[in-house]
């Protein structure tokens, strides 16, 4: 199958990407992993006017402490996470979680901002982060908000 025509953005920085976002509202589609994104695509069960891909936003891909919380970067890739030391200390089940994740390939490319943000209720993801009571930051062009979780 191929996927119907779209103009291609690959901004360089966050605001870039909202502004991108915010110039197409809602008929924009953001690329992380691509894992849910393409399938749809491909069967033109989505057909965004734009596609916003984040790959090139390397701030947006880390696994840091802060305040006694573990914070993820949305194009933190769920291959990092299953290797990272600091999960497996803190975060034995959100580890153990992403050994179950598609195949390495998925979770090579996979990203934990896009499983999360695609909301399928069978993804690991979202299950975890509701039983860890977790919280997600989300930004656009109306500015930030904390969704708790759980």
């Amino acid at each position: 199958m191929k996927p119907p025509k779209f103009e291609y953005h690959a901004p360089k920085s966050l605001e870039e990407a909202l502004a991108e976002l915010g110039r197409y509202g809602g008929d924009a589609k953001i690329l992380a992993g691509g894992q849910s994104l393409m399938p749809l695509l491909n069967f033109r069960l989505a057909r965004p006017a734009a596609l916003v891909d984040l790959n090139r936003i390397g701030s947006l891909a880390y696994i840091r402490e802060h305040n006694g919380q573990i914070r993820f970067g949305a194009m933190t890739r769920q291959r990092t996470i299953e290797f990272s030391p600091i999960v497996a200390q803190r975060l034995p089940l959100l580890k153990e979680a992403t050994h179950w994740v598609g195949h390495l390939p998925i979770r090579t490319r996979g990203t934990i901002g896009g499983s999360i943000a695609h909301a399928d209720p069978s993804a690991e993801y979202p299950a975890v982060l509701a039983a860890l009571e977790g919280e997600v930051v989300a930004r656009g062009a109306r500015g930030e908000r904390v969704i708790r979780v759980g």
